[in-house]
């Protein structure tokens, strides 16, 4: 499976490549793809598996409209909607999927490089057996998630790192389409 992930790796980086040398950098956008590059716990265990091999995608709706409550639109952008799907192995090895909402809301730009952060919720569904007590309220098999997300793009690629509770962090890369 490691063969894989670098496989799809190399290919968003060449896709990336590819697009930027024929493409204008691009904010808007209605979708995006990414796999997970690097995972580490803060508390390891001998169980946990840091090789998530998270391969999601995104679809993103338009800008939300401007409030009297939205000072700083300079520094920030409007808030774009987002809905998305995860597949990936949990901390235990289990295959597991995210379904979520959330919305992205861009930070400062540092020349082409647009900083932003992301807020998802959603339903997890994988942690079964033994390990179905190891996030809260999973009585049915299904549990809810929030994740905050930091990420930087560059034109078509971006970079971000995921917080899973306060298990962890994951980097993922990706795809603007």
């Amino acid at each position: 499976m490691r063969v894989i992930k670098q496989l799809i790796s190399i290919l968003i980086f060449t896709a990336t490549n590819l697009s930027a040398a024929f493409a204008a950098p691009s904010e808007d956008f209605d979708y995006q793809i990414h796999v997970s590059l690097w995972t580490t716990h803060f508390n390891p265990k001998p169980e946990h598996n840091n090789d998530q091999n998270l391969i999601g995608f995104e679809f993103y709706g338009d800008r939300l409209p401007p409030s009297r409550y939205q000072r700083y639109r300079g520094i920030s952008d409007y808030a774009r909607p987002l809905a998305g799907v995860a597949w990936f192995r949990n901390s235990f090895g289990q295959k597991s999927l995210y379904a979520y909402g959330g919305v992205r809301q861009n930070f400062v730009r540092y020349g082409e490089v647009q900083t932003y952060g992301k807020l998802t919720a959603g339903l997890i569904h994988g942690y079964r057996g033994e390990y179905k007590d190891k996030i809260p309220f999973n009585q049915l098999g299904i549990a809810p998630a929030v994740l905050p997300m930091l990420g930087a793009q560059y034109q078509n690629s971006f970079a971000e790192l995921t917080l899973f509770g306060v298990s962890g962090v994951m980097l993922t890369v990706g795809l603007n389409f």
